[in-house]
């Protein structure tokens, strides 16, 4: 199997380089290729990787007497050995790994994984492989042989890649982080050594769009500052366009364009490049155009265009022979493409007369939520509480209330944390709810029992996030759609569905033919508005009859002919099927055509499709039931942006097709405003804003809400980024949430007492100072090492300095203005600064509690005192900001 082809890329010194395409086009075979990382049974067979470096080149020569693969200032990766691939890896070639919970190591401190590199690579601590050595390595804490001078360089990256305190948190493990935090802590022992070239593999698509924006921010900012050049790896050509000079698109193993970022978004001219590009949801486009087809079998691939299977616009020319890359754009761009054509008419993909727009009714309240709660107990029984357990519940939905139309699309969105899957699976009951009511049809599903929830299940049903892991990998395609019809004892005919044919007729009169249909056929076909409906095709020709039914339903007939033995008349029969057992399987393949997949993989395994294909199988175990409701929980976040377009698209005929309404969970917030009628932002168990989509997008009232949509990478080159809001920080622990608005923490508008003269932007880092404090997360003892004391000895010595504030002794100044440094890049001045300095001598003291009580004695504002309520209307927004 080919996953890497025969590919040429150069990486220029400062230079960032995107790598795109779809899963399975080998963007990260590529990657470690270059790493020399590649597993078995993987190996290089032809090609070189060159690192052209003069420093590395002579130290390589001077470690190896007969250096082969080192020419002048060259290095050979792939002839290298493996000692001199170490020596290069993680110092002049370093890797950000796209899962940070898999690839750090859970028992070794994160500032140890840091060190480590740094002492491979400059410390000369490279120890010889022994048990010994290996748990020196797993207890550092225990050997006591983290060399000061690496402990503070540690220190020192950790601060560069913004992991707040690294002092303090240096001796954490990774579960104590956040995600976003940890993905920092890969990033710094990728740069611990300051590399020249940094392969960054897919390194936000695990992260919130929020996070997101201020990984792709700190990587851009470390780059400028260290020079070096980037490979970045993705799937999401919005990263693509804000944070790279040029652009290699990938498939089936080559590189199929390559070319300047503007370029590539402004004139794509390889036929996968523009497809892919015109697959993005945008503002404009009601109807998405997917790329048709699945990236090819990497095995044995067939001569010529490996995409002509899939372009609309290849021809004979394309499937034989060696195709040439062609130079486009002006003559100074180097801008080369894999095709045979010099251009081709975009005019003629997609199809603008194709559903140009949707149009539903919506009506009345399907769904309503009122006070949902849910919270989780830490505590498991008696034992927990007797050791002292942790009694505070996580409070995952804290009393949300929303109504969701028939009819209707609503979406949910929110950063990871704040929670809107648990939201989804209490609403549906298959987590209990703590408080609150759900209101479905009429219907209360609070006070159900078991028996009377289960028949109500059928009408509410999930599409889950990951199809992988929420298929049977032991059932085939067709058991896991037929298993909610056993148990339901499915499929059934509602009496109060009419049955209706549509027949077409070919070489015969059409009054000369009787089709007939059974009553109960939308217990096999589903039903629209009310109908089940047949579609008949009879075809008589040279004295034959043939009866096509487009739905998989039974068919019976007769024919009467003359006596000349020419045909007569035709009747025709259709039914649903004379047992359970029949009507089953004849349902199972309509829902498998229903949601795109063939009749011919319902003996396959989950494992024996691709991801959009295990995707549609979810769809359709959900519409197995005929449900009126259907919560969609992430359902395309972990696709390519092609099969993406594709499931949205279904989605949407479904429910014009089937009347279904959805509840909508993503993050991704173009994905959202594509689909949804609707919107509602949830943040930390609480919604904060709900308005139509339009309305939203274009007039954001909450300031999460503007930092959510303000993050949205942008698949434009030209676009505009000045103005972004990079929200600091994480999510807080639904443990203990802030008081007041749970947003305080984390917002750029938090309101400064009406008596406090301070700018926004410093009272927000005043804000930050005072969350540290009350913590007690201020590293007092690194930040004064630089002046020679300790916290202690300031705190003996009463401090030099004349009385504070308050009274008394203060700490010395150079010791204040060292923290003050530390922790502020924008002072205040006036009665606030006096009030931080105070604060601060406290601190050095060690009278944590005080120096809280102090700061929020003159900095509390109203958004941490009163919980801001959400009020009626058509675009309501919880925040003190609006009252």
């Amino acid at each position: 199997m080919k996953a890497v082809d025969g590919i040429d890329l150069e990486i220029r010194e400062g230079e960032t380089v995107g790598l795109v395409g779809e899963s399975g086009s080998g963007k990260s075979v590529t990657a470690l290729s270059t790493m020399g990382l590649v597993d078995d049974p993987g190996e290089i067979v032809g090609g070189t990787v060159e690192l052209t470096e003069a420093r590395v080149a002579d130290e390589l020569r001077d470690r190896y007497d007969t250096a082969e693969f080192v020419d002048g200032d060259t290095i050979d990766l792939t002839a290298a050995p493996e000692e001199a691939l170490r020596f290069v890896r993680g110092r002049e070639v370093s890797m950000i790994f796209q899962d940070p919970m898999t690839s750090l190591n859970p028992s070794v401190t994160v500032g140890e994984q840091v060190a480590e590199s740094l002492r491979l690579h400059q410390y000369g601590g490279r120890r010889r492989d022994s048990w010994f050595n290996a748990v020196r390595e797993i207890l550092p804490k225990i050997s006591g042989d983290v060399d000061e001078a690496v402990r503070e360089e540690t220190i020192e990256v950790l601060e560069e890649v913004g992991i707040p305190e690294p002092g303090a948190r240096i001796d954490e493990y990774p579960h104590e982080f956040s995600g976003g935090m940890r993905q920092r802590v890969l990033i710094a022992i990728a740069l611990a050594c300051q590399p020249g070239l940094l392969v960054a593999d897919e390194p936000t698509t695990a992260l919130d769009v929020t996070i997101q924006a201020q990984i792709l921010d700190l990587i851009d900012d470390l780059q400028a500052d260290l020079g070096m050049s980037v490979l970045m790896i993705t799937h999401d050509l919005g990263v693509v366009a804000e944070t790279c000079d040029r652009v290699a698109v990938m498939y089936a193993g080559e590189i199929v364009e390559e070319g300047p970022v503007e370029e590539i978004f402004g004139n794509p001219s390889h036929p996968y490049t523009y497809t892919l590009l015109e697959s993005l949801p945008t503002e404009e486009k009601e109807r998405l155009t997917p790329i048709e087809g699945n990236v090819p079998d990497l095995i044995d691939m067939p001569t010529g265009c490996h995409f002509a299977p899939r372009c609309p616009w290849a021809t004979e020319e394309c499937t034989s022979g060696e195709i040439p890359y062609l130079q486009h754009g002006a003559e100074e761009v180097d801008h080369r493409s894999k095709c045979v054509m010099e251009s081709f008419d975009k005019n003629e993909y997609g199809d603008d007369e194709v559903a140009p727009g949707r149009d539903r009714s919506i009506g009345e309240p399907l769904v309503e939520i009122d006070g949902l709660r849910k919270y989780y107990d830490q505590t498991d029984g008696a034992l927990d509480r007797l050791l002292g357990a942790d009694d505070r519940s996580v409070k995952a939905v804290d009393g949300i209330d929303f109504t969701i139309n028939r009819g209707e699309t609503l979406g949910l969105v929110g950063e990871s944390g704040c929670g809107k899957s648990t939201a989804g699976r209490a609403l549906l009951h298959l987590t209990e709810p703590t408080d609150g009511r759900v209101v479905f049809a009429g219907t209360d599903l609070t006070g159900l029992d078991g028996s009377a929830l289960r028949e109500q299940r059928k009408n509410l049903q999930m599409i889950f996030q990951d199809p992988l892991s929420s298929l049977d990998p032991r059932q085939t395609i067709g058991q896991t759609v037929r298993e909610p019809l056993s148990i339901h004892d499915l499929p059934e005919s509602d009496p109060d569905v009419a049955a209706e044919v549509e027949v077409t007729v070919s070489g015969i009169a059409r009054d000369r033919v009787e089709v007939t249909v059974d009553d109960e056929i939308d217990a096999v076909v589903g039903t629209g508005s009310g109908v089940a409906t047949a579609h008949v095709d009879v075809t008589v020709a040279d004295g034959e009859v043939d009866v096509d039914v487009r739905e998989h339903l039974g068919v019976e007939g007769t024919v009467e002919r003359t006596d000349a033995g020419d045909v007569d008349r035709v009747s025709v029969t259709v039914s649903a099927g004379d047992t359970d057992r029949l009507r089953r399987r004849r349902r199972v393949r309509q829902l498998l055509e229903a949601v795109g997949l063939e009749a011919g993989q319902y003996d396959r395994y989950p494992h024996e499709m691709s991801g959009g294909q295990r995707q549609r199988v979810g769809i359709a175990r959900a519409l197995a039931v005929d449900p009126e409701f259907i919560v969609a929980d992430e359902p395309v976040s972990a696709l390519d942006v092609s099969v993406q377009a594709q499931i949205l698209n279904l989605m949407e005929d479904l429910q014009d097709r089937f009347d279904l309404t959805y509840l909508f969970i993503a993050h991704d917030l173009s994905v959202v405003r594509h689909i949804s009628d609707r919107v509602a932002v949830m943040y930390l168990g609480e919604i904060v804003e709900v308005a139509t989509t339009d309305e939203l997008f274009a007039d954001p009232q909450h300031p999460y809400t503007k930092a959510l949509l303000s993050a949205i990478p942008e698949p434009d080159p030209t676009a505009d980024t000045d103005d972004r809001v990079i929200l600091e920080g994480d999510v807080p622990s639904p443990i203990d949430p802030p008081s007041g608005c749970h947003f305080r923490t984390r917002c750029p508008s938090v309101i400064p007492p009406d008596d406090l003269d301070i700018e926004q932007e410093t009272y927000r880092e005043v804000m930050d100072y005072r969350q540290r404090v009350e913590r007690e997360a201020v590293d007092v003892e690194t930040i004064l090492d630089g002046t020679g004391e300790s916290a202690g000895q300031v705190a003996a010595d009463g401090g030099t300095a004349s009385a504070g504030p308050s009274g008394g002794d203060a700490a010395p100044s150079d010791a204040v203005e060292a923290v003050r440094d530390a922790q502020f890049d924008r002072y205040p001045d006036g009665r606030a600064g006096e009030v931080v300095d105070r604060s601060i001598e406290l601190v050095i003291a060690g009278e944590w509690e005080e120096a809280a009580a102090v700061l929020e004695e003159t900095f509390a504002s109203v958004c941490e005192r009163e919980e801001p309520a959400l009020p009626e209307g058509d675009h309501p927004a919880a925040c003190h900001l609006l009252d």
